[in-house]
């Protein structure tokens, strides 16, 4: 099996773009260069690379060196992902702590993880993940409660856009909580039609569901992406209602909302597509 190339490494666990990385990684192997020679070594076309260097010069990842002609050189990479790793530390060290409470939980009702056939479901898999999740939905009588990632608000509504109109036909209560950013702010005013959406800052790669206060399903999303067709997310399915609220108290609160976008006409296609 070929190994996986260092740009592309960096890319998925940095959030660098391809050819950010690309650039990246070339100039860590070749050294100091000139933006042609970049290109040349790393495959982003000309046209590209000038924007990619100066993006990652705004990261802090590239130098430009002074001088004719103009040379770009890396940083260190210890120095320039520094912080991110120590985000990525207390990312670690948040979701540990809210395993922990869990398990604390868990552990005071003394019941064994073998006996708990009924209770609680490991599901593995995005596709499998997903159906469950459109299952729940098509049960549901009362409300659902989500509570995901930017990206994975985008994946939920790909996966069960077409079930939100039919919910609020029924008169279920949708309440979404997610981070509104420039990538899904137009979602979420079409959205607003259908459920009530607030901002809330979620930084650990989860999607969180629960319905009718009972069913409850919580997913690690890997990646945190909004392909409904590929990913390796496990997921965690209940139907003890304890459990589903114990969970919900764990997690991030709504904040003022902080994205602005002009409303849209109720006839945008976009909740029917």
């Amino acid at each position: 099996m070929p190994s996986v190339p260092s740009w592309q490494k960096l890319s998925e666990h940095a959030g660098l773009s391809e050819y950010e990385a690309k650039v990246y990684v070339s100039l860590i192997e070749k050294g100091s260069s000139r933006a042609r020679k970049v290109s040349m070594i790393c495959g982003v076309p000309r046209t590209k690379v000038y924007g990619t260097l100066k993006k990652l010069i705004e990261r802090g990842l590239v130098v430009e060196i002074p001088g004719e002609p103009r040379k770009f050189a890396p940083a260190s990479p210890a120095n320039a992902f520094s912080a991110y790793l120590q985000s990525y530390q207390e990312k670690a060290q948040n979701l540990n702590k809210i395993v922990s409470s869990l398990e604390a939980n868990y552990k005071k009702v003394n019941i064994e993880a073998e006996s708990q056939k009924g209770d609680l479901w490991i599901i593995k898999g995005r596709h499998g993940i997903l159906q469950r999740v459109r299952e729940m939905l098509s049960d549901a009588e009362e409300s659902v409660d989500v509570i995901t990632t930017g990206n994975g608000l985008i994946l939920f509504y790909k996966a069960v856009n077409k079930l939100l109109d039919k919910l609020e036909e029924k008169g279920v209560k949708i309440r979404i909580e997610a981070p509104i950013n420039f990538h899904n702010g137009s979602l979420a005013q079409e959205l607003k039609y259908v459920c009530e959406i607030k901002h809330v800052n979620v930084d650990l790669p989860i999607l969180f569901l629960r319905v009718d206060n009972r069913k409850c399903l919580f997913i690690k999303l890997s990646p945190d992406d909004f392909n409904p067709d590929s990913g390796e997310d496990v997921g965690v399915f209940s139907e003890n209602a304890t459990l589903g609220r114990l969970i919900s108290l764990l997690l991030p609160k709504p904040t003022k909302e902080v994205y602005h976008h002009r409303m849209t006409p109720r006839a945008s296609p976009i909740l029917s597509q």
